[in-house]
Protein backbone atom coordinates (compact mmCIF):
# COMPACT_ATOMS: atom_id res chain seq x y z
CA UNK A 1 0.00 0.00 0.00
CA UNK A 2 3.10 2.30 0.62
CA UNK A 3 4.22 1.58 -3.07
CA UNK A 4 1.01 2.44 -3.93
CA UNK A 5 0.93 5.63 -2.36
CA UNK A 6 4.19 6.53 -3.60
CA UNK A 7 3.09 5.95 -7.04
CA UNK A 8 0.00 8.28 -6.38
CA UNK A 9 1.67 10.35 -4.45
CA UNK A 10 4.47 11.28 -7.84
CA UNK A 11 1.70 11.45 -10.20
CA UNK A 12 -0.53 13.69 -8.44
CA UNK A 13 2.09 16.34 -7.98
CA UNK A 14 1.89 17.57 -11.15
CA UNK A 15 -2.05 16.57 -11.53
CA UNK A 16 -3.56 20.18 -11.94
CA UNK A 17 -0.77 21.51 -14.27
CA UNK A 18 -0.44 18.27 -16.28
CA UNK A 19 -4.46 17.90 -16.81
CA UNK A 20 -4.29 21.11 -18.71
CA UNK A 21 -1.80 19.73 -21.12
CA UNK A 22 -2.86 15.49 -20.93
CA UNK A 23 -5.94 15.05 -23.17
CA UNK A 24 -8.99 14.36 -21.92
CA UNK A 25 -8.49 10.50 -23.21
CA UNK A 26 -5.15 10.16 -21.67
CA UNK A 27 -6.48 11.35 -18.23
CA UNK A 28 -9.72 9.54 -18.37
CA UNK A 29 -7.78 6.38 -18.43
CA UNK A 30 -5.08 7.50 -15.73
CA UNK A 31 -8.25 8.16 -13.60
CA UNK A 32 -9.53 4.44 -13.53
CA UNK A 33 -6.01 3.55 -12.80
CA UNK A 34 -6.00 6.09 -9.89
CA UNK A 35 -9.39 4.64 -8.78
CA UNK A 36 -8.84 1.41 -8.88
CA UNK A 37 -10.90 -0.38 -6.08
CA UNK A 38 -7.95 -3.18 -5.91
CA UNK A 39 -4.68 -4.28 -7.02
CA UNK A 40 -6.12 -7.19 -10.35
CA UNK A 41 -8.00 -3.70 -11.04
CA UNK A 42 -5.18 -1.72 -10.72
CA UNK A 43 -2.63 -3.93 -12.78
CA UNK A 44 -5.52 -4.45 -16.00
CA UNK A 45 -6.31 -0.69 -16.15
CA UNK A 46 -2.57 -0.01 -15.71
CA UNK A 47 -2.00 -2.18 -18.51
CA UNK A 48 -4.95 -0.34 -20.98
CA UNK A 49 -3.20 2.95 -20.56
CA UNK A 50 -0.01 1.62 -21.85
CA UNK A 51 -1.60 -0.12 -24.63
CA UNK A 52 -3.57 2.75 -25.19
CA UNK A 53 -1.10 5.51 -24.45
CA UNK A 54 1.99 4.09 -24.93
CA UNK A 55 3.30 8.39 -25.20
CA UNK A 56 1.16 9.49 -22.34
CA UNK A 57 1.69 11.79 -20.14
CA UNK A 58 1.96 9.23 -17.31
CA UNK A 59 3.09 6.64 -19.61
CA UNK A 60 7.20 6.36 -17.99
CA UNK A 61 5.50 6.32 -14.46
CA UNK A 62 3.36 3.52 -14.79
CA UNK A 63 5.75 1.76 -17.09
CA UNK A 64 8.33 1.96 -14.49
CA UNK A 65 5.76 1.09 -11.95
CA UNK A 66 4.43 -1.88 -13.95
CA UNK A 67 8.43 -3.21 -14.38
CA UNK A 68 9.01 -3.02 -10.71
CA UNK A 69 5.77 -5.40 -10.08
CA UNK A 70 6.25 -7.27 -13.03
CA UNK A 71 8.67 -10.37 -11.28
CA UNK A 72 6.55 -10.74 -8.08
CA UNK A 73 3.48 -10.81 -9.83
CA UNK A 74 4.84 -13.77 -12.70
CA UNK A 75 6.19 -15.69 -9.25
CA UNK A 76 2.79 -15.82 -7.45
CA UNK A 77 0.93 -16.70 -10.86
CA UNK A 78 3.27 -19.02 -12.81
CA UNK A 79 1.96 -22.26 -10.68
CA UNK A 80 -1.68 -22.28 -12.12
CA UNK A 81 -3.46 -21.96 -15.32
CA UNK A 82 -5.42 -19.17 -13.96
CA UNK A 83 -2.32 -17.04 -12.64
CA UNK A 84 -0.41 -17.83 -15.82
CA UNK A 85 -3.66 -16.76 -17.93
CA UNK A 86 -3.80 -13.16 -15.55
CA UNK A 87 0.24 -12.72 -16.07
CA UNK A 88 -0.31 -12.80 -19.99
CA UNK A 89 -2.90 -10.78 -19.99
CA UNK A 90 -1.45 -8.19 -18.29
CA UNK A 91 2.08 -8.55 -19.59
CA UNK A 92 1.42 -9.66 -23.26
CA UNK A 93 5.05 -8.75 -24.22
CA UNK A 94 6.51 -9.20 -20.72
CA UNK A 95 9.84 -10.10 -19.74
CA UNK A 96 8.63 -13.82 -18.50
CA UNK A 97 5.94 -13.78 -21.09
CA UNK A 98 7.97 -16.99 -22.81
CA UNK A 99 8.11 -19.03 -19.93
CA UNK A 100 4.40 -18.16 -18.86
CA UNK A 101 3.55 -19.50 -22.48
CA UNK A 102 5.58 -22.49 -22.48
CA UNK A 103 4.28 -23.01 -18.88
CA UNK A 104 0.48 -22.87 -19.61
CA UNK A 105 0.95 -24.60 -22.97
CA UNK A 106 2.30 -27.55 -20.17
CA UNK A 107 -0.39 -27.16 -17.83
CA UNK A 108 -3.54 -27.48 -20.72
CA UNK A 109 -1.51 -30.70 -21.44
CA UNK A 110 -1.56 -32.19 -18.30
CA UNK A 111 -5.13 -31.23 -17.90
CA UNK A 112 -6.40 -32.76 -21.37
CA UNK A 113 -4.18 -35.85 -20.55
CA UNK A 114 -6.06 -36.15 -17.14
CA UNK A 115 -9.25 -35.15 -18.95
CA UNK A 116 -8.68 -38.12 -21.46
CA UNK A 117 -7.75 -40.60 -18.38
CA UNK A 118 -10.95 -40.00 -17.13
CA UNK A 119 -12.73 -40.13 -19.94
CA UNK A 120 -11.16 -43.52 -20.36
CA UNK A 121 -11.84 -44.59 -17.04
CA UNK A 122 -15.41 -43.53 -17.69
CA UNK A 123 -15.58 -45.53 -20.46
CA UNK A 124 -14.23 -48.64 -18.94
CA UNK A 125 -16.54 -48.51 -15.90
CA UNK A 126 -19.44 -47.91 -18.49
CA UNK A 127 -18.28 -50.74 -20.22
CA UNK A 128 -18.58 -53.35 -17.01
CA UNK A 129 -21.85 -51.90 -16.16
CA UNK A 130 -22.78 -52.89 -19.47
CA UNK A 131 -20.93 -56.22 -19.04
CA UNK A 132 -22.70 -56.72 -15.70
CA UNK A 133 -26.14 -56.28 -17.37
CA UNK A 134 -25.67 -58.26 -20.09
CA UNK A 135 -24.20 -61.33 -17.17
CA UNK A 136 -27.98 -60.70 -15.29
CA UNK A 137 -29.68 -60.86 -18.56
CA UNK A 138 -27.67 -64.48 -19.56
CA UNK A 139 -28.52 -65.60 -16.42
CA UNK A 140 -31.13 -68.55 -17.35
CA UNK A 141 -29.76 -68.88 -20.78
CA UNK A 142 -25.99 -70.05 -18.71
CA UNK A 143 -27.94 -71.69 -15.67
CA UNK A 144 -29.69 -73.85 -18.58
CA UNK A 145 -26.86 -74.45 -20.50
CA UNK A 146 -24.80 -75.19 -17.82
CA UNK A 147 -27.02 -77.84 -16.04
CA UNK A 148 -27.76 -79.55 -19.68
CA UNK A 149 -24.34 -80.02 -20.42
CA UNK A 150 -23.26 -81.13 -17.03
CA UNK A 151 -26.18 -84.20 -16.40
CA UNK A 152 -25.87 -85.11 -20.83
CA UNK A 153 -22.22 -85.87 -19.19
CA UNK A 154 -23.23 -87.99 -16.09
CA UNK A 155 -22.41 -91.85 -17.90
CA UNK A 156 -24.24 -94.13 -14.99
CA UNK A 157 -27.69 -92.67 -14.70
CA UNK A 158 -29.76 -95.28 -12.85
CA UNK A 159 -27.51 -95.64 -10.24
CA UNK A 160 -27.00 -95.03 -6.29
CA UNK A 161 -26.36 -91.06 -6.06
CA UNK A 162 -23.21 -91.65 -4.10
CA UNK A 163 -21.88 -93.29 -7.21
CA UNK A 164 -22.68 -90.81 -9.62
CA UNK A 165 -21.01 -88.19 -7.51
CA UNK A 166 -17.80 -90.24 -7.14
CA UNK A 167 -17.89 -91.16 -10.66
CA UNK A 168 -18.68 -87.78 -12.27
CA UNK A 169 -16.30 -85.54 -10.87
CA UNK A 170 -17.60 -82.20 -12.60
CA UNK A 171 -21.37 -83.29 -11.57
CA UNK A 172 -20.13 -83.78 -8.41
CA UNK A 173 -18.40 -80.19 -7.96
CA UNK A 174 -21.03 -78.55 -9.67
CA UNK A 175 -23.84 -80.23 -7.43
CA UNK A 176 -21.82 -79.62 -4.15
CA UNK A 177 -21.29 -75.95 -4.56
CA UNK A 178 -23.72 -72.84 -3.53
CA UNK A 179 -26.25 -72.72 -3.42
CA UNK A 180 -26.41 -75.97 -0.83
CA UNK A 181 -28.49 -78.50 -2.26
CA UNK A 182 -31.36 -79.42 0.32
CA UNK A 183 -32.20 -82.89 0.47
CA UNK A 184 -34.73 -85.85 1.04
CA UNK A 185 -34.51 -89.31 0.65
CA UNK A 186 -36.64 -88.67 -2.63
CA UNK A 187 -35.25 -85.93 -4.26
CA UNK A 188 -31.91 -83.09 -3.58
CA UNK A 189 -33.32 -79.69 -4.98
CA UNK A 190 -30.69 -76.44 -5.87
CA UNK A 191 -32.96 -73.55 -5.19
CA UNK A 192 -31.80 -70.36 -7.80
CA UNK A 193 -33.05 -67.05 -7.68
CA UNK A 194 -32.70 -63.75 -9.72
CA UNK A 195 -34.97 -60.95 -8.82
CA UNK A 196 -34.87 -57.85 -12.01
CA UNK A 197 -36.98 -54.98 -13.53
CA UNK A 198 -37.81 -54.91 -17.31
CA UNK A 199 -39.43 -51.52 -19.32
CA UNK A 200 -43.19 -51.17 -19.31
CA UNK A 201 -44.78 -49.09 -21.76
CA UNK A 202 -46.38 -46.37 -19.95
CA UNK A 203 -44.42 -47.00 -16.69
CA UNK A 204 -40.61 -46.81 -15.36
CA UNK A 205 -40.36 -50.46 -14.90
CA UNK A 206 -41.60 -53.66 -13.29
CA UNK A 207 -40.11 -55.97 -11.15
CA UNK A 208 -39.88 -59.65 -11.59
CA UNK A 209 -38.21 -62.90 -9.92
CA UNK A 210 -37.23 -65.75 -12.11
CA UNK A 211 -36.86 -68.82 -9.84
CA UNK A 212 -35.14 -72.21 -11.00
CA UNK A 213 -35.58 -75.44 -9.14
CA UNK A 214 -32.88 -77.93 -10.37
CA UNK A 215 -34.46 -81.22 -8.32
CA UNK A 216 -32.69 -84.79 -8.69
CA UNK A 217 -35.13 -87.41 -8.17
CA UNK A 218 -34.31 -91.00 -6.60
CA UNK A 219 -35.90 -94.31 -6.38
CA UNK A 220 -34.02 -96.44 -3.68
CA UNK A 221 -32.08 -94.10 -3.65
CA UNK A 222 -30.57 -93.99 -7.22
CA UNK A 223 -30.61 -91.39 -9.91
CA UNK A 224 -33.61 -91.59 -12.15
CA UNK A 225 -34.24 -88.07 -13.28
CA UNK A 226 -32.99 -84.51 -13.34
CA UNK A 227 -35.35 -81.41 -13.69
CA UNK A 228 -35.07 -77.76 -14.01
CA UNK A 229 -38.41 -76.24 -13.18
CA UNK A 230 -38.99 -72.42 -13.68
CA UNK A 231 -42.31 -71.88 -11.76
CA UNK A 232 -44.84 -68.92 -12.26
CA UNK A 233 -44.67 -68.95 -15.96
CA UNK A 234 -41.18 -69.49 -16.18
CA UNK A 235 -40.38 -69.02 -19.47
CA UNK A 236 -41.85 -66.24 -19.95
CA UNK A 237 -39.66 -64.57 -17.48
CA UNK A 238 -36.93 -65.93 -19.12
CA UNK A 239 -37.76 -64.18 -22.03
CA UNK A 240 -38.44 -60.82 -20.33
CA UNK A 241 -34.93 -61.18 -18.26
CA UNK A 242 -32.99 -61.88 -21.60
CA UNK A 243 -34.85 -59.31 -24.53
CA UNK A 244 -35.70 -56.83 -21.39
CA UNK A 245 -39.43 -57.49 -23.20
CA UNK A 246 -42.33 -57.23 -20.68
CA UNK A 247 -45.41 -60.38 -21.85
CA UNK A 248 -48.11 -60.05 -20.02
CA UNK A 249 -49.28 -63.30 -18.77
CA UNK A 250 -52.58 -62.70 -19.59
CA UNK A 251 -51.81 -62.25 -23.48
CA UNK A 252 -52.01 -65.79 -24.71
CA UNK A 253 -50.26 -64.53 -27.99
CA UNK A 254 -46.79 -63.55 -25.20
CA UNK A 255 -47.22 -66.39 -23.76
CA UNK A 256 -46.77 -68.72 -27.17
CA UNK A 257 -43.78 -66.17 -28.22
CA UNK A 258 -42.04 -66.70 -25.06
CA UNK A 259 -42.37 -70.15 -25.45
CA UNK A 260 -41.09 -70.86 -28.90
CA UNK A 261 -38.53 -68.80 -27.97
CA UNK A 262 -37.27 -70.90 -25.06
CA UNK A 263 -37.70 -73.76 -27.50
CA UNK A 264 -35.15 -71.87 -30.16
CA UNK A 265 -32.49 -71.70 -27.36
CA UNK A 266 -33.00 -75.11 -25.64
CA UNK A 267 -33.66 -78.02 -28.64
CA UNK A 268 -31.03 -76.63 -30.89
CA UNK A 269 -28.41 -76.61 -27.13
CA UNK A 270 -29.63 -79.78 -26.56
CA UNK A 271 -29.00 -81.11 -30.02
CA UNK A 272 -25.31 -79.77 -30.06
CA UNK A 273 -24.38 -81.29 -26.92
CA UNK A 274 -25.86 -84.55 -28.11
CA UNK A 275 -25.78 -84.95 -32.35
CA UNK A 276 -27.65 -88.44 -32.63
CA UNK A 277 -30.73 -87.20 -30.23
CA UNK A 278 -33.69 -88.59 -32.08
CA UNK A 279 -37.43 -86.62 -31.69
CA UNK A 280 -39.58 -88.91 -29.73
CA UNK A 281 -43.57 -88.31 -29.12
CA UNK A 282 -43.77 -87.44 -25.27
CA UNK A 283 -47.40 -87.58 -23.34
CA UNK A 284 -47.96 -84.96 -20.81
CA UNK A 285 -47.65 -85.62 -17.69
CA UNK A 286 -48.10 -83.45 -14.33
CA UNK A 287 -45.05 -82.26 -12.13
CA UNK A 288 -45.00 -82.76 -8.78
CA UNK A 289 -44.23 -79.89 -6.13
CA UNK A 290 -40.96 -80.82 -4.35
CA UNK A 291 -40.99 -82.14 -1.10
CA UNK A 292 -38.29 -80.11 0.68
CA UNK A 293 -38.95 -76.77 1.35
CA UNK A 294 -36.84 -73.91 -0.17
CA UNK A 295 -35.37 -71.45 2.49
CA UNK A 296 -36.46 -68.79 3.78
CA UNK A 297 -33.75 -66.31 2.74
CA UNK A 298 -31.81 -67.18 -0.48
CA UNK A 299 -28.68 -69.44 0.20
CA UNK A 300 -25.31 -67.90 -0.76
CA UNK A 301 -24.75 -68.13 -4.01
CA UNK A 302 -28.76 -68.40 -5.09
CA UNK A 303 -28.62 -65.91 -7.88
CA UNK A 304 -24.57 -66.61 -8.83
CA UNK A 305 -24.62 -67.84 -12.42
CA UNK A 306 -23.73 -71.98 -11.92
CA UNK A 307 -20.47 -72.62 -12.89
CA UNK A 308 -19.07 -69.24 -11.33
CA UNK A 309 -18.79 -71.04 -8.08
CA UNK A 310 -15.67 -70.09 -5.96
CA UNK A 311 -13.11 -72.84 -5.65
CA UNK A 312 -13.63 -73.09 -2.28
CA UNK A 313 -17.41 -74.05 -2.93
CA UNK A 314 -16.56 -77.91 -3.95
CA UNK A 315 -17.72 -80.60 -1.74
CA UNK A 316 -14.52 -82.77 0.14
CA UNK A 317 -16.53 -85.52 -0.77
CA UNK A 318 -19.86 -87.00 -3.19
CA UNK A 319 -22.78 -85.19 -3.28
CA UNK A 320 -25.05 -87.51 -1.62
CA UNK A 321 -28.39 -86.47 0.06
CA UNK A 322 -28.03 -85.73 3.51
CA UNK A 323 -31.42 -87.59 4.51
CA UNK A 324 -34.80 -85.88 5.42
CA UNK A 325 -34.93 -82.44 5.92
CA UNK A 326 -37.48 -79.91 6.24
CA UNK A 327 -40.50 -81.45 4.13
CA UNK A 328 -43.26 -80.75 3.23
CA UNK A 329 -46.72 -82.45 2.85
CA UNK A 330 -47.78 -84.18 -0.43
CA UNK A 331 -49.86 -82.14 -2.99
CA UNK A 332 -53.10 -84.17 -3.86
CA UNK A 333 -52.94 -85.61 -7.77
CA UNK A 334 -56.03 -83.89 -8.13
CA UNK A 335 -54.39 -80.61 -7.57
CA UNK A 336 -51.86 -80.99 -10.57
CA UNK A 337 -51.66 -79.31 -13.60
CA UNK A 338 -51.58 -80.97 -16.76
CA UNK A 339 -48.24 -78.93 -18.18
CA UNK A 340 -47.99 -78.91 -22.30
CA UNK A 341 -45.13 -80.99 -23.62
CA UNK A 342 -43.37 -78.91 -26.15
CA UNK A 343 -40.78 -81.56 -27.33
CA UNK A 344 -38.97 -84.68 -26.98
CA UNK A 345 -35.78 -85.95 -27.44
CA UNK A 346 -34.18 -89.43 -27.02
CA UNK A 347 -30.67 -89.47 -25.93
CA UNK A 348 -29.90 -93.24 -25.50
CA UNK A 349 -31.15 -94.56 -22.04
CA UNK A 350 -31.98 -90.93 -21.48
CA UNK A 351 -35.60 -88.88 -22.50
CA UNK A 352 -35.09 -85.24 -22.52
CA UNK A 353 -38.22 -83.54 -22.30
CA UNK A 354 -39.21 -79.70 -22.63
CA UNK A 355 -42.84 -78.73 -21.47
CA UNK A 356 -44.35 -75.17 -20.65
CA UNK A 357 -47.54 -74.97 -17.72
CA UNK A 358 -50.54 -74.72 -19.78
CA UNK A 359 -52.94 -71.72 -19.55
CA UNK A 360 -55.31 -72.75 -16.85
CA UNK A 361 -52.61 -72.26 -13.76
CA UNK A 362 -54.65 -73.35 -11.08
CA UNK A 363 -52.28 -75.59 -8.70
CA UNK A 364 -48.56 -76.32 -8.60
CA UNK A 365 -47.87 -75.08 -12.28
CA UNK A 366 -44.23 -75.40 -13.98
CA UNK A 367 -42.85 -74.68 -17.17
CA UNK A 368 -39.01 -76.82 -17.74
CA UNK A 369 -36.94 -79.09 -18.89
CA UNK A 370 -36.64 -82.58 -17.30
CA UNK A 371 -33.86 -85.99 -18.15
CA UNK A 372 -35.44 -89.10 -16.98
CA UNK A 373 -33.55 -92.62 -17.74
CA UNK A 374 -35.05 -95.90 -18.93
CA UNK A 375 -35.27 -96.98 -15.87
CA UNK A 376 -38.20 -94.61 -15.01
CA UNK A 377 -39.82 -94.28 -17.79
CA UNK A 378 -42.38 -96.60 -18.77
CA UNK A 379 -41.78 -98.83 -22.17
CA UNK A 380 -43.12 -96.88 -24.92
Amino acid sequence: MMQRNVLVFSLLTGLVGCAIVAGKSDYRAYRHVELADDDQSRQRAMARYIEEHPEGRWAPDIQSERARQEPGLFEASKSTGAGLQYYLEIYPSGQFTDQAQARLAALRSVSKNREGESTARADVQRERRQDTLEERRQWATKAVTYWSRILLSVDNWGSPIAEVAGGNAEFNRAFGAQPAPRCSRAECIKFYELGFAIPVPGQTRIERRLRLLLRLKLEEGKLVRAEMLMPDRGFSRWYELQNQQFIADADPEARQLAINWVLEQVIPLIREMSPTAQGVDVVPEPIDPPTVRAPNQPDPGASQVPGEAAAGDAPSGPAAPSGPAEEVAPVSPDSLVLPMALQGLRIGDLRVVVFAAADDDEGPAYDGIFLEHSSATPSE
